[in-house]
């Protein structure tokens, strides 16, 4: 059983929960991975459907294989999926992060539903995966933006984010992302 994150306006509380007057945070469970496999190829084909050629992107709108995927990663330790719940219960977005990824923790994927960013939700996520890698033991974190994806890259810088550099994905050939990394998460939190 995944237990609740809880922070209200920056007070922890025992057991850890995040939340804003609009969002709450919590460890997904398998009930969830349907609903975040919808949010993940609906932002995935909106964000990126200009930035990457069809073929290479084509694998990420199949819904039943990211489903799958999703299916085969929530049972893992090293796995930290949180999700985001509008007031009603409802699932808007998700933070997906491999927590043994070298040389540090990886943020893989952060999305809202389209309707529904630049109103906290993302912010809450980040904050309460940074919350959930320091008591895990990481201060560390580090994610990738794909070149050309600029709000998620002005996202990222103004929540403290250091651009590292440019490098090429391992999933698409000419596709290339820009490294973020935070040295303290303690700052995010």
């Amino acid at each position: 059983m995944r237990r609740a994150l809880c922070v209200v306006l920056g007070a922890s509380l025992a057991p850890l929960t995040l939340a804003t007057p609009e969002f709450s945070i919590r460890e997904a469970t398998k009930d969830d991975l349907l609903t975040v496999s919808r949010i993940k190829v609906r932002s995935w084909a909106a964000t990126y459907g200009p930035l990457i050629d069809p073929p290479a992107l084509r694998p990420f709108l199949d819904q039943p294989a990211q489903l799958a995927t999703l299916r085969k990663q929530l049972p893992q330790p090293s796995i930290l999926l949180l999700v985001a719940e509008d007031q009603a219960g409802t699932v808007i977005g998700f933070a997906l992060t491999h927590l043994e990824s070298d040389p540090e923790p990886l943020l893989e994927s952060l999305h809202v539903l389209p309707e529904l960013q630049s109103r906290g939700a993302g912010m809450v996520l980040m904050r309460a995966t940074a919350s959930e890698l320091r008591t895990r033991g990481h201060d560390t974190m580090r994610l990738g933006v794909i070149v050309g994806n600029t709000a998620a890259a002005r996202f990222y810088e103004r929540l403290g984010g250091t651009f590292v550099g440019v490098e090429p994905v391992s999933w698409a050939a000419g596709v290339s992302h820009m490294v973020y990394r935070w040295s303290d998460l303690a700052l995010l939190t």
